[in-house]
């Protein structure tokens, strides 16, 4: 269900910018309309366990950490959405897992999967037929769109080995309720510096929209993959997993019409068996 919610989020930030909305106003809503909820998790972890020994060294790699995911990888995210497609934009995201082993072997010094290099050649070459297929459905500045979003998924890969580090000094709900708070912050300034103040001058309807991706597609089921990794464990997670970029393709043909080809099909597949070489 996690993963299900996770993945229609581009389905409905498409249906959005149908209404006119800016990205940059979409996503800082988004992150204000969940930022009281990582608030009251972070003050009522506090009042349980005390606030730990948080060094300001580690504080301040928890806001970076927060800024590079939820701020910029999130917000160059939903600029590549604006010019391909949401399956396209959900199976570059869903790589970012091999960029992460990278990561980790280069900044924490850990041996990288001997099927790594297999699991980069397979998904990007996967990638690389996906865009083909799109080409053929035409829009403007497809690479350009494929780029911020491979872009979005290197900042995603940074958080993910941050919250590897931090979560096993002081517990991943304290890691992210963090990440989220200075995301938060940030998000706001920029907003501010661009002078964005007809974000609070949208429609009901636009608002209801932001509403349900930010608690359906954003609180709800980053709860829902922590329970389910907790029970089944990270690989088989791992693995329930690959339905999400299926998914999304599907649903996208539904409600968006987008296409479905034999060289989409084709893509996904090299992508999920790439994926794949990860967990086994």
């Amino acid at each position: 269900m996690g993963t299900i919610l996770f993945s229609s989020k581009a389905i409905m930030v498409k249906y959005l910018y149908q209404l006119s909305i800016d990205p940059l106003d979409l996503q800082t809503l988004r992150m204000l309309f969940v930022l009281p909820f990582y608030v009251g998790i972070l003050a009522l972890l506090t009042y349980r366990k005390g606030w730990l020994s948080i060094s300001v060294k580690e504080l301040i790699g928890c806001a970076i950490a927060g800024i590079a995911c939820y701020h910029i990888a999130s917000y160059l995210d939903l600029l590549g959405l604006q010019y391909i497609t949401a399956g396209l934009e959900r199976i570059i995201l869903f790589c970012y897992p091999a960029i992460a082993i990278l990561f980790s072997w280069m900044l924490l010094g850990e041996k990288p999967m001997p099927k790594l290099w297999l699991a980069l050649l397979l998904s990007y070459a996967g990638i690389l037929v996906f865009f083909y297929a799109d080409m053929s459905f035409g829009g403007e500045n497809l690479l350009w769109g494929s780029f911020l979003v491979f872009l979005a998924s290197i900042f995603t890969a940074w958080f993910m080995v941050a919250n590897q580090k931090y979560s096993r000094k002081f517990g991943s709900q304290r890691f992210i309720c963090l990440a989220m708070i200075a995301a938060s912050i940030t998000l706001l300034i920029h907003a501010f510096v661009e002078g964005r103040n007809e974000m609070f001058d949208y429609s009901e309807t636009h608002y209801y929209g932001v509403l349900v991706v930010s608690i359906f597609m954003t609180l709800i089921p980053s709860f829902l993959i922590g329970a389910g990794v907790k029970l089944i464990g990270a690989s088989k997670a791992g693995i329930v997993g690959t339905v999400g970029p299926l998914f999304t393709i599907l649903l996208s043909n539904q409600l968006l019409g987008e296409p479905i080809s034999v060289l989409h099909i084709l893509g996904l597949f090299l992508v999920l068996f790439g994926m794949r070489q990860l967990k086994s």
